[in-house]
C-alpha cells in the first residue's frame, strides 16, 4: 500500500505517467494533483481518507490486478473531495461517501464483472458523463446502484451502450433536458437498458416538445428491452419517471382479472410504470413490445386506484420504436394519479344492423357496420337476384342505398361479412331491409 499523509503530491508529466503495480493508493489528508495530460494508473484500488483533496485534470485509472480487498475500486471517504475536469476509469466499484464534483469529466465503468455504484452513508453521486463499458455477460453485464440513488448533471450524458444499468429499488435521474442525453446500443436482442424494481425509476428532466426515449428493460427472469417514448406537447419543465415491471401485474396487486368491460385480455408478462411530476401536462406516450415474443396488442390500459381496476385508455395508434412495435396514446394528460400501464386487447364485437332508411331525413340514412378491434374487413351486399350492389374493405365505409348512383328499390338485401380481429375471425351472413319511407 502506498500512503500519502499531510503532504502534497504533484503528478505533472504527460510523458511519465505514474503507474502503481498491485497496490492500494491511499491518501490520508494529502492533496493530490493530476495535471492536464497526466495519468495515475493503479493496479489495485484508490482510497481517500481524512479530508484528502484529490484534484484530477488528467486521467485516473484503477484496475483489478491485485488480490487486495479494494482491487479496482475507488473509495472516497471522511470529508475528502474529488474535483477537476479529468476522467475516471473504474474497473470495479465506486464508493462515494463524501464530495465528488465531476465538472466536465467522464466516469467510465469498464469492468467485466458486476460493478457497484454505492455509498456507506447515502451520499448521492452526480456524474457528468457516465459511460458503461465491458464485455461481461449475464449478471456481469450490470452496473448496479446499491442502496443509493445517482444523477447525471444538467450538462452530462448517460451512455449505456450494450450494458445494463440496474438501479434496483433506487433511481437514476438525468437532469440534462436534451433529448439525446441518454443513449444506448440498439442492436436487436443486445440493447443496453436501465432496469429498476419498485420504487426505483429511470427519471428524466424535460423542457422541450420533442420525443424522449426511455430505454427501460429487465434481466429479472426473461430478458426484455421494452422502451417508452414520451413526447411532451409543450416546452414546460417536467420530470418523467419510467420503469419496466418484468412480471404480472398480479405480483404488485394490480389484479389482471379486474378490468372494465371493453377489455378482453391483458398482458400477463410485463407492464410499465410511468409517472409525471407536474400532473396534467399533455404528452404522447408510446410503449414498445415485440410481436414475435409478446404477441399482438391493440390498446393500452391504466390502473385506476379509485375503482381498483384496469381502465382502457383507447384509442391508441400503432407505431414503432426501432425494430419494436409500439402503441401510442396521443395527448395523454396523466389525469389518473395511478401510474401502471399495460398492453391489452379490447373486447371484439361486430354490430350489424338489419334495417336502414335512406330517405335523407338525417336519421338512419346509411347502412354501416361497426366494430372494435377489427383489423381486416370485407362486406358484400347482394340483391335478391344475387347481383352485387355494394362491396367494401373499409369498415368505416357506409352504403347509401344506391348502385352506381341510382337509388336501389325497397326490399330485402343480403350481406356476407368476413372480418378479423387480433383474437377472432368472423364469417357472417344475413339480410338487410331497405325501407325508403
Amino acid at each position: 500500500m502506498i500512503k500519502y499523509t499531510n503532504q502534497c503530491l504533484w503528478l505533472i508529466s504527460l510523458a511519465f505517467p505514474l503507474s502503481l503495480n498491485a497496490q492500494i493508493f491511499s491518501s490520508n489528508g494529502a492533496t493530490v494533483f493530476i495535471n492536464t495530460g497526466g495519468q495515475l494508473h493503479c493496479n489495485g484500488g484508490i482510497e481517500l481518507n481524512n479530508s484528502s483533496n484529490f484534484i484530477n485534470n488528467g486521467q485516473l485509472r484503477t484496475t483489478k490486478n491485485s488480490t487486495g480487498a479494494l482491487a479496482g475500486t475507488l473509495s472516497n471517504n471522511s470529508t475528502s473531495t474529488i474535483v477537476g475536469t479529468g476522467d475516471y476509469y473504474i474497473e470495479q466499484d465506486w464508493i462515494n461517501n463524501s464530495i465528488f464534483n465531476a465538472s466536465s469529466g467522464s466516469v467510465f465503468f469498464y469492468g467485466n464483472t458486476e460493478q457497484l455504484i454505492t455509498s456507506n452513508n447515502g451520499t448521492v453521486t452526480e456524474f457528468n458523463n457516465l459511460i458503461l463499458q465491458g464485455s461481461g455477460t449475464s449478471n456481469n453485464r450490470k452496473k448496479s446502484l446499491q442502496n443509493v440513488n445517482a444523477r447525471i448533471s444538467t450538462t452530462g450524458s448517460l451512455q449505456i451502450n450494450d450494458r445494463e444499468l440496474a438501479t434496483g429499488t433506487n433511481s437514476m435521474t438525468v437532469l440534462n433536458p436534451l433529448n439525446n442525453a441518454i443513449s444506448n446500443s440498439l442492436t436487436t436482442n443486445n440493447e443496453g437498458f436501465v432496469s429498476s424494481l419498485p420504487p426505483g425509476y429511470l427519471s428524466w428532466s424535460t423542457n422541450s416538445n420533442s420525443p424522449y426515449n426511455f430505454p427501460v428493460g429487465s434481466s429479472d427472469g426473461t430478458i426484455r428491452y421494452r422502451p417508452v417514448i414520451i413526447d411532451p406537447k409543450t416546452n414546460d419543465l417536467n420530470i418523467y419517471h419510467v420503469r419496466l415491471n418484468n412480471t404480472s401485474g398480479d405480483t404488485y396487486g394490480y389484479n389482471l382479472s379486474q378490468h372494465d368491460s371493453e377489455i378482453e385480455t391483458l398482458n400477463s408478462s410485463f407492464f410499465h410504470s410511468i409517472e409525471q411530476d407536474v400532473n396534467g401536462q399533455s404528452a404522447n406516450v408510446s410503449i414498445a413490445y415485440s410481436q414475435s415474443s409478446d404477441g399482438d396488442w391493440s390498446a393500452i390500459a391504466q390502473w385506476n386506484d379509485g375503482s381498483v381496476l384496469w381502465n382502457s385508455i383507447a384509442p391508441t395508434n400503432n407505431s414503432n420504436i426501432g425494430t419494436y412495435s409500439a402503441l401510442q396514446k396521443v395527448d395523454w394528460d396523466f389525469n389518473n394519479p395511478a401510474h401502471p400501464y399495460i398492453l391489452v386487447n379490447l373486447e371484439d364485437e361486430l354490430e350489424i344492423p338489419n334495417v336502414f332508411t335512406p330517405n335523407q331525413d338525417g336519421a338512419n340514412d346509411v347502412y354501416l357496420v361497426s366494430g372494435k378491434g377489427i383489423i381486416e374487413y370485407n362486406i358484400v351486399i347482394l340483391n335478391r337476384w344475387g347481383n352485387i350492389v355494394f362491396e367494401s374493405n373499409d369498415i368505416s365505409n357506409a352504403w347509401d342505398g344506391t348502385y352506381k348512383g341510382t337509388p336501389c328499390a325497397e326490399g330485402v338485401y343480403f350481406y356476407n361479412i368476413k372480418a378479423k380481429s387480433l383474437t377472432k375471425e368472423y364469417n357472417k351472413q344475413g339480410h338487410i331491409t331497405l325501407n325508403a319511407n
